[in-house]
């Protein structure tokens, strides 16, 4: 909306949610926990008649009884059971946890197990029977039956060991009606965990009764999930898959990624052999809260995207190099990792590559210490479900310059923290000297200056993307640049990443290249690209520049219905349903998406835009009043609600929502913009003035703020400051044609 002064001010949604922000939870991929749920014994070792044949474990040791065995014993054949071993006899003997608001009583026996869950902080008291039984050390989790093949797992984990019952959740307790509560859908087994402990899952989301008819192959990750479906047309003494078909280690990596990798899910139908980016698109350190600026893991990100990151992965090692396939354990075991045989594999040897280090003269510790383990410095584990350390697989070398300045863990602090990071840093520079790649801490300092949102962060960015040879870095440094919006630099190396030989750059070009209409030429070609994770992006990111016809359209469906039982594919239908003007099932897609997460103002917040955007002003205020409720320090709402109001021509409250916006975000350039031109069009031009310089200084990319302080010096008669203005509008935007006539018309 342009800039009216003389007959009064205009607001505009400049910088406000355009239609949707479109949060997206990748607990719509199975991963954000681990979970379990009970068989559909409609459904259960059927398989549609479309879907390939697959056979169970036990079929498969007829022949290869070694690897049977040896699997048997496995994390993997055990990540799912019945209930009714000798581990529920003692975890349902009349115990009981209290953890924070929460209070848990388990009863019953291994016959008649019983879960009672109450809370003070609300909700109704709940009474029911588990079912199933997830995982078996260091914890396990038991499914609890909602009814409506729905099932869902609490936090409240046993642990066999200590024999005793405690909360995954540890701090965080999450209250009854958010999301992420146990007995909410970020705690549904059918969509958030199951596929990760079954083989042959299906999830079957039922629509209309808002239910699940779930099936399986068998409980487990079995040799059907691994090694594919039966072959067709063997003869009845042949293997059951085809053993002359070998896989690359890159197949099987992506083969054990479906799991082992924070990600969003498309759809069930992967088998061994295909491209995992067009099932899943991982989740990368652009996305706040799951990784430290240099990689490091801080949320559970299952080791997929990490490896990525590292040095290895950039190499091409992979999970079969270092894990034994059957037992799902490092290879030679724990003797390996412990006197370092496994790591010397390479790095004793210099194949792939690897640097050849004597551990003794590179860790300066004795053998047989902490110190003088590769995994104590290189791959520090940290506890996730509160009880299960892992692994962190980017491989970081401790940096403690970097802990110093940025608060990023290194390993020295793990056993040395007494001495202090002066003297980490002292005896680190002491004995490697300078670091042997000094990049590494420049790419670190731009990520946490993107991933704050500093504004003078894009330089760094850039100069790490240019100088970055890793993918997955490269890929994650493009998605932090896409807060600045139609920078040339950006958009030229969004441009020649959509070339990239590997998918998950292309798939953060594509990101950056949907959103600007002037990269027609190569979005067009990412909407046509072979691997469906690059062109979902594309398609989503740019849906407004889709014709309603187009082919991809139809993709876009098929992954927001599979979805559709989270709120976040909930929103991606109300995309698609506003795309195709159909306003009604937009608005029934966002509301359903704000009801099952009532922790957040995020859906509401984009219902509020886009009802608004539809005429309905009014009914977007009542959805922002809900959204406030929910989100008291948010200053975009009120900022939307400032916006509504003006629409309805309030301009007290136009004003007073604005200034509360300013309060709780005292760098809000829109606010200020908005509140000067308010204040301008109210003849209040030295107030308006005043705020018009606080929204130039808080973007000082945006050319709005003086091109509007400008015409208000005009008017002052104030022809310097007018120019200087207007001459700064032209410094941010060279093709701002408002500020060149303005200046032209002063003859300055």
């Amino acid at each position: 909306m342009p800039v009216r002064l003389a007959n009064g001010a205009a607001l505009t949604q400049v910088g406000a949610v355009r239609v949707f922000r479109l949060w997206l939870w990748f607990a719509v991929a199975a991963g954000m926990v681990s979970c379990g749920r009970k068989e559909s014994h409609s459904q259960a070792g059927k398989s549609p008649a479309a879907e390939p044949v697959m056979s169970k474990s036990a079929d498969c040791r007829i022949c290869h009884v070694q690897a049977h065995d040896i699997w048997q014993n496995s994390h993997h054949a055990k990540a799912h059971r019945k209930i009714g071993s000798v581990e529920d006899s003692w975890a349902f003997v009349d115990n009981s946890l209290k953890a924070g608001t929460n209070e848990w009583t388990f009863s019953g026996g291994q016959k008649f197990p019983q879960v009672d869950w109450k809370s003070s902080s609300g909700g109704n008291p709940i009474s029911v029977k588990p079912v199933m039984a997830i995982g078996h050390r260091p914890l396990i989790q038991y499914v609890l039956d909602f009814g409506n093949g729905r099932y869902q797992v609490p936090d409240a984990s046993w642990d066999p060991l200590k024999k005793e019952w405690f909360s995954m959740f540890g701090d965080d307790q999450r209250q009854p009606h958010e999301w992420g509560h146990w007995s909410q859908r970020g705690m549904n087994w059918n969509s958030q965990c199951a596929y990760c402990h079954f083989s042959g899952y299906r999830k079957n989301y039922d629509e209309s009764t808002d239910g699940y008819r779930t099936g399986w192959l068998e409980e487990g990750i079995g040799c059907a999930q691994c090694h594919g479906p039966n072959r067709e047309g063997r003869a009845s003494n042949e293997c059951l898959v085809d053993p002359k078909k070998k896989f690359t280690p890159k197949q099987w990596m992506h083969s054990c990624a479906t799991c082992h990798a924070r990600r969003e899910e498309f759809d069930e139908k992967f088998q061994i052999g295909d491209d995992f980016y067009d099932h899943y698109s991982p989740a990368l350190p652009s996305q706040p809260g799951l990784y430290h600026p240099d990689g490091q893991q801080i949320d559970e990100d299952y080791n997929f995207t990490s490896l990525l990151l590292s040095r290895m992965g950039h190499k091409g090692i992979s999970c079969v190099d270092c894990h034994d396939a059957h037992a799902a354990t490092p290879k030679g075991g724990k003797a390996a990792v412990d006197n370092n045989s496994l790591c010397l594999q390479c790095h004793a040897t210099g194949q792939r590559e690897a640097k050849i280090i004597d551990p003794v003269a590179h860790s300066f510790h004795k053998p047989g210490t902490a110190g003088n383990r590769c995994v104590e410095c290189h791959m520090p584990k940290k506890p996730y479900m509160a009880r299960d350390p892992r692994s962190d697989h980017r491989f970081p070398s401790p940096d403690p310059v970097l802990t110093k300045e940025l608060g990023v863990p290194n390993a020295c602090n793990n056993c040395h923290a007494d001495k202090g990071i002066d003297w980490q840093i002292e005896w680190t520079e002491k004995w490697y000297g300078p670091r042997e790649r000094p990049f590494d801490r420049d790419r670190t300092r731009a990520m946490a200056a993107g991933l704050a949102n500093r504004p003078d962060a894009i330089g760094g960015l850039l100069n790490a993307f240019d100088r970055e040879d890793n993918a997955a870095w490269q890929a994650t440094l493009l998605r932090l640049m896409m807060s600045w919006p139609g920078d040339s630099r950006v958009l030229d190396r969004a441009t020649r990443a959509a070339n990239h030989p590997d998918p998950v750059v292309r798939t953060a070009a594509a990101g950056l290249l949907g959103r600007w209409p002037q990269s027609t030429d190569a979005w067009s070609r990412l909407i046509r690209d072979p691997v469906r994770s690059v062109r979902f992006e594309a398609g989503w990111s740019g849906l407004a520049r889709l014709g309603a016809n187009d082919p991809l359209m139809g993709e876009l469906a098929e992954v927001a219905n599979h979805q559709a039982d989270q709120p976040a594919g909930r929103m991606r239908r109300a995309q698609l349903a506003a795309h195709r003007r159909d306003v009604d099932a937009a608005v029934a897609d966002m509301r359903a998406a704000a009801d099952w997460d009532q922790g957040t103002a995020a859906p509401l917040r984009d219902l509020a835009v886009f009802l608004a955007e539809n005429g309905k002003t009014k009914d977007s205020l009542t959805a922002l009043e809900t959204a406030a409720k929910r989100a008291p320090t948010d200053p975009e709402i009120p900022y939307l609600t400032a916006l509504a109001l003006s629409e309805l021509g309030d301009p007290k409250g136009t004003e007073a929502k604005l200034r509360e916006a300013i309060r709780l975000n005292p760098r809000y350039s829109r606010a200020y913009y908005n509140l000067g031109l308010l204040l301008s069009g109210q003849g209040q031009r030295e107030a308006a003035i005043i705020s018009l310089r606080n929204a130039s200084d808080t973007d000082t990319a945006d050319p709005g703020p003086p091109y509007a302080l400008a015409t208000i010096y005009l008017q002052l008669g104030q022809r310097e400051a007018a120019a200087t203005a207007a001459r700064e509008a032209l410094r941010r935007n060279p093709s701002h044609q408002d500020a060149a006539r303005l200046l032209k018309g002063l003859g300055l």
